[in-house]
């Protein structure tokens, strides 16, 4: 009996370190599916990260225009599931333009995001969630001149575990000085390829200026890949319609990847139960 005791005692101080010490272990990216903003649609699904998982994510975007005009942008964002059906996220967003010969870089903003999710999708609703973020001004040609703030409600619904369609839908409150407040919302579908882990995605978003200024209109067409049990691969192609009505057609092109991640000292260790003698 003593010796039983004590094998159990020692099982459960190796299970307490290896948990506080080695990150956790993460059974596989079931996220290939998600419709992360910019990665490489605008609009987004219900659904937050598992509780607890992390997800570093890294897009890359390049613009040309017809008129000889350029731009390359990244963003890198660290995502995760702090409480049960919440998501927080950080962001920062770099740039270089390219105009008439001269070259800006520099650091376009900084985003504080979060997803709450109210329900799960039934067979006759869908899945319900309200995300909310924060655009920081932080200097520089290329950044925004002033805080800007943004709430949308997104819409989730499956049909036979095969194509699901997304319906996003908000406001944003920004300065006069970057573009004045607008309505924006979009509508998208994503399908999977074959029996691996691949989806088809595509969507068109809008953004309608409240007081001045055309309507942006964007159609975008995208893939993601599942490339290994925790990492994920993403390429899109993104074009303003309004801008081709304007006589300035343009083609951007979306590459990301995205790796979910455990952190053991953020896992609460279950007390090791004491042994019932009967």
């Amino acid at each position: 009996m003593r010796l039983s005791r004590w094998v159990l005692a020692s099982n459960c101080v190796l299970a307490a370190a290896s948990l506080a010490v080695v990150p956790c272990r993460v059974t596989g990216q079931e996220d290939f599916r998600s419709l992360d903003a910019g990665r490489p649609l605008k609009v987004t699904d219900a659904y937050p990260k598992k509780l607890r998982e992390w997800e570093f994510q890294a897009g890359l975007e390049g613009a040309w225009t017809e008129d000889g005009r350029s731009a390359l942008g990244g963003l890198f964002e660290l995502e995760a599931g702090l409480f049960y059906n919440f998501e927080i996220g950080l962001g920062l967003e770099l740039a270089t333009e390219d105009e008439d010969g001269e070259s800006r870089t520099g650091l376009e903003g900084v985003e504080v995001g979060a997803l709450y999710n109210f329900n799960q999708e039934g067979w006759a609703w869908p899945a319900l969630a309200v995300q909310s973020g924060f655009e920081l001004p932080v200097g520089g040609d290329l950044a925004r001149d002033d805080w800007a703030w943004g709430v949308d409600v997104v819409l989730t619904k499956s049909f036979a575990n095969r194509m699901r369609l997304h319906g996003n839908g908000g406001y944003v409150v920004a300065s006069r000085q970057d573009g004045d407040d607008y309505w924006r919302g979009g509508l998208a579908f994503d399908a999977p390829l074959g029996f691996g882990s691949r989806i088809l995605l595509g969507d068109v978003y809008a953004e309608i200026p409240v007081d001045t200024g055309r309507t942006r209109v964007w159609a975008e067409l995208g893939a993601r890949i599942q490339v290994s049990n925790v990492s994920v691969f993403d390429l899109g192609l993104s074009t303003r319609l309004d801008e081709w009505e304007a006589g300035a057609a343009n083609l951007r092109v979306i590459l990301g990847f995205s790796r979910v991640f455990g952190i053991g000292a953020f896992v609460p260790v279950p007390a090791c139960l004491q042994p019932r003698i009967s």
